[in-house]
Protein backbone atom coordinates (compact mmCIF):
# COMPACT_ATOMS: atom_id res chain seq x y z
CA UNK A 1 0.00 0.00 0.00
CA UNK A 2 1.28 3.47 -0.87
CA UNK A 3 2.33 5.65 1.99
CA UNK A 4 0.77 9.07 2.51
CA UNK A 5 4.02 10.74 1.36
CA UNK A 6 4.11 8.63 -1.80
CA UNK A 7 0.47 9.46 -2.53
CA UNK A 8 1.11 13.19 -1.99
CA UNK A 9 4.13 12.99 -4.31
CA UNK A 10 2.08 11.13 -6.92
CA UNK A 11 -0.73 13.71 -6.80
CA UNK A 12 1.70 16.63 -7.14
CA UNK A 13 3.65 14.99 -9.96
CA UNK A 14 0.47 13.93 -11.73
CA UNK A 15 -0.90 17.49 -11.59
CA UNK A 16 2.37 18.97 -12.90
CA UNK A 17 2.83 16.41 -15.68
CA UNK A 18 -0.82 16.60 -16.72
CA UNK A 19 -0.71 20.40 -16.85
CA UNK A 20 2.57 20.35 -18.82
CA UNK A 21 1.34 17.80 -21.38
CA UNK A 22 -2.03 19.53 -21.78
CA UNK A 23 -0.33 22.88 -22.37
CA UNK A 24 2.15 21.41 -24.89
CA UNK A 25 -0.48 19.43 -26.79
CA UNK A 26 -3.12 22.15 -26.74
CA UNK A 27 -0.71 24.77 -28.07
CA UNK A 28 0.18 22.43 -30.93
CA UNK A 29 -3.40 21.35 -31.73
CA UNK A 30 -5.45 24.49 -31.03
CA UNK A 31 -4.18 26.28 -34.14
CA UNK A 32 -5.73 23.45 -36.16
CA UNK A 33 -9.04 23.58 -34.21
CA UNK A 34 -8.37 20.15 -32.70
CA UNK A 35 -8.63 18.71 -29.23
CA UNK A 36 -6.30 15.89 -28.27
CA UNK A 37 -9.19 13.41 -28.52
CA UNK A 38 -10.06 14.63 -32.02
CA UNK A 39 -6.40 14.37 -33.05
CA UNK A 40 -6.20 10.78 -31.73
CA UNK A 41 -9.32 9.84 -33.68
CA UNK A 42 -7.94 11.46 -36.83
CA UNK A 43 -4.62 9.65 -36.37
CA UNK A 44 -6.34 6.28 -35.81
CA UNK A 45 -8.43 6.78 -38.94
CA UNK A 46 -5.24 7.54 -40.87
CA UNK A 47 -3.49 4.43 -39.52
CA UNK A 48 -6.30 2.11 -40.52
CA UNK A 49 -5.85 0.18 -43.79
CA UNK A 50 -9.58 0.52 -44.50
CA UNK A 51 -12.18 3.15 -43.56
CA UNK A 52 -13.22 2.95 -39.90
CA UNK A 53 -16.78 2.92 -38.66
CA UNK A 54 -17.92 5.33 -35.98
CA UNK A 55 -18.89 2.44 -33.68
CA UNK A 56 -15.42 0.90 -33.99
CA UNK A 57 -13.86 4.18 -32.88
CA UNK A 58 -16.31 4.56 -29.98
CA UNK A 59 -15.50 1.02 -28.82
CA UNK A 60 -11.72 1.64 -29.00
CA UNK A 61 -12.10 4.81 -26.91
CA UNK A 62 -14.53 3.28 -24.39
CA UNK A 63 -17.05 6.07 -24.98
CA UNK A 64 -20.53 6.43 -26.40
CA UNK A 65 -21.38 6.82 -30.07
CA UNK A 66 -22.61 10.37 -29.40
CA UNK A 67 -19.31 11.36 -27.75
CA UNK A 68 -17.39 10.20 -30.82
CA UNK A 69 -19.94 11.83 -33.14
CA UNK A 70 -19.08 15.25 -31.72
CA UNK A 71 -15.37 14.72 -32.43
CA UNK A 72 -16.11 13.33 -35.90
CA UNK A 73 -18.24 16.41 -36.59
CA UNK A 74 -15.28 18.69 -35.93
CA UNK A 75 -13.03 16.60 -38.18
CA UNK A 76 -15.64 16.64 -40.97
CA UNK A 77 -16.24 20.38 -40.61
CA UNK A 78 -12.51 21.07 -40.96
CA UNK A 79 -12.33 18.63 -43.91
CA UNK A 80 -9.71 16.46 -42.20
CA UNK A 81 -11.80 13.31 -42.76
CA UNK A 82 -14.51 12.17 -45.15
CA UNK A 83 -17.34 9.64 -45.00
CA UNK A 84 -18.09 6.95 -47.57
CA UNK A 85 -21.28 4.90 -47.49
CA UNK A 86 -20.78 1.14 -47.22
CA UNK A 87 -21.77 -0.50 -50.52
CA UNK A 88 -23.63 -3.33 -48.75
CA UNK A 89 -25.20 -1.27 -45.94
CA UNK A 90 -25.64 2.42 -46.76
CA UNK A 91 -26.41 3.20 -43.10
CA UNK A 92 -22.79 2.46 -42.26
CA UNK A 93 -20.35 5.17 -43.22
CA UNK A 94 -16.63 4.48 -43.31
CA UNK A 95 -14.31 7.28 -42.24
CA UNK A 96 -10.98 8.02 -43.91
CA UNK A 97 -8.55 10.94 -44.00
CA UNK A 98 -8.67 13.54 -46.73
CA UNK A 99 -5.41 14.70 -48.30
CA UNK A 100 -5.54 17.70 -45.94
CA UNK A 101 -6.06 15.43 -42.93
CA UNK A 102 -3.23 13.11 -43.97
CA UNK A 103 -0.84 16.05 -44.42
CA UNK A 104 -1.83 17.53 -41.03
CA UNK A 105 -1.46 14.17 -39.29
CA UNK A 106 2.04 13.76 -40.74
CA UNK A 107 3.03 17.28 -39.64
CA UNK A 108 1.70 16.84 -36.10
CA UNK A 109 3.27 13.41 -35.71
CA UNK A 110 6.66 14.75 -36.88
CA UNK A 111 6.48 17.52 -34.27
CA UNK A 112 5.49 15.03 -31.55
CA UNK A 113 8.33 12.70 -32.57
CA UNK A 114 10.81 15.56 -32.12
CA UNK A 115 9.45 16.22 -28.64
CA UNK A 116 9.67 12.56 -27.63
CA UNK A 117 13.20 12.44 -29.03
CA UNK A 118 14.13 15.41 -26.81
CA UNK A 119 12.66 13.65 -23.77
CA UNK A 120 14.52 10.46 -24.68
CA UNK A 121 17.76 12.42 -24.95
CA UNK A 122 17.16 14.00 -21.53
CA UNK A 123 15.88 10.94 -19.67
CA UNK A 124 17.63 8.16 -21.57
CA UNK A 125 16.06 5.53 -23.80
CA UNK A 126 15.73 2.89 -21.08
CA UNK A 127 13.80 5.19 -18.73
CA UNK A 128 11.44 6.26 -21.52
CA UNK A 129 10.93 2.61 -22.50
CA UNK A 130 10.19 1.74 -18.85
CA UNK A 131 7.73 4.64 -18.54
CA UNK A 132 5.90 3.62 -21.71
CA UNK A 133 5.82 0.02 -20.46
CA UNK A 134 4.18 1.17 -17.23
CA UNK A 135 1.58 3.12 -19.22
CA UNK A 136 0.86 0.06 -21.37
CA UNK A 137 0.57 -2.20 -18.31
CA UNK A 138 -1.75 0.28 -16.56
CA UNK A 139 -3.94 0.52 -19.66
CA UNK A 140 -4.13 -3.24 -20.21
CA UNK A 141 -4.33 -4.43 -16.60
CA UNK A 142 -6.30 -1.63 -14.92
CA UNK A 143 -8.32 0.36 -17.45
CA UNK A 144 -9.26 -2.46 -19.83
CA UNK A 145 -10.18 -4.79 -16.95
CA UNK A 146 -12.11 -2.26 -14.88
CA UNK A 147 -15.52 -3.48 -13.83
CA UNK A 148 -18.16 -0.79 -14.47
CA UNK A 149 -19.65 0.64 -11.30
CA UNK A 150 -23.16 -0.51 -10.61
CA UNK A 151 -25.79 2.18 -10.07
Amino acid sequence: MATVDALDMFLTDYANISRYLNTRLNSLLATQHLTFDAFLIMHEIGQSPQPLLLMEIAHQHHVSRSAISRQIGVLLKNRYIEQQANATDRRQKGLSLTATGRHLDQQLMATMHKTVHQWTTQLGPQRVKTLLGIFTDFNEQIINNEVPASD
